[in-house]
């Protein structure tokens, strides 16, 4: 008889647990990431610069009582840029391409070829309140990136730059529109914290995905 009880008030308990609990979302997601940089240049001068790289990858998401989630996200990109050696400068200040890429500088008029592939994997954890049809998020996570760099240079052999994965805090806020209970597209705006604990520098990011429920 105890046992019928028991069952019974698990199965009631169940039906006022809130339906989203334990949903499982997938996000196709498309980025643009800018970075400034800072290159020495005439007359003891600096010329800044803004670097952009364009990332696709996929999201999921668990939901937790239509309020909390947590997000693993992986995505991928590539950019290639040439320019003057005696310019060339690592926006996030973690690579010395005169020393690690083994760079001619002696000629300041000397190109290179840089060819630069990102792989990106966070884990976030959010927040979701929803207004009607509109969703409010704000995320705190963990960025693992791994950076790989081709570098070409005329008249001398082809050099490549495998770094190991970092871990640094990525933070960010978004807003949605939901097209149905299972469907809804959102925006994203996201601060790598690339100089962590520093505030800033920091790498932005702007995302837009296409998210779906089951």
């Amino acid at each position: 008889m105890k046992k019928t009880n028991v069952l019974a008030f698990l199965l009631l308990s169940l039906a006022f647990v809130p339906s989203a609990y334990a949903r499982v979302e997938f996000a196709p997601y498309v980025s643009i990431k800018s970075t400034k940089s800072v290159t020495p240049g005439k007359n003891n001068s600096e010329k800044e610069s803004i670097k952009q790289r364009q990332e696709y990858g996929i999201r999921a998401s668990v939901s937790f009582w239509r309020l909390f989630k947590t997000q693993l996200s992986v995505g991928q990109s590539k950019t290639t840029t040439t320019q003057k050696t005696s310019e060339a400068v690592d926006e996030y200040g973690e690579i010395d391409f005169k020393k690690d890429l083994n760079m001619d500088t002696s000629n300041p008029d000397n190109t290179m070829k840089l060819t630069e592939t990102q792989r990106v994997a966070k884990f976030s954890l959010m927040l979701d309140p929803s207004f009607s049809i509109f969703i409010l998020r704000a995320k705190v996570g963990v960025t693992a990136r791994q950076r790989i760099i081709d570098k070409e240079e005329v008249g001398k052999e082809a050099q490549n730059l495998t770094e190991k994965p970092t871990y640094k805090p990525h933070s960010g806020v978004g807003f949605g529109v939901r097209l149905s209970p299972m469907m809804y597209f959102m925006a994203e705006y996201e601060m790598y914290h690339y100089k962590f604990p520093q505030a800033e520098p920091f790498e932005r990011e702007l995302s837009v995905s296409y998210n779906v429920a089951i």
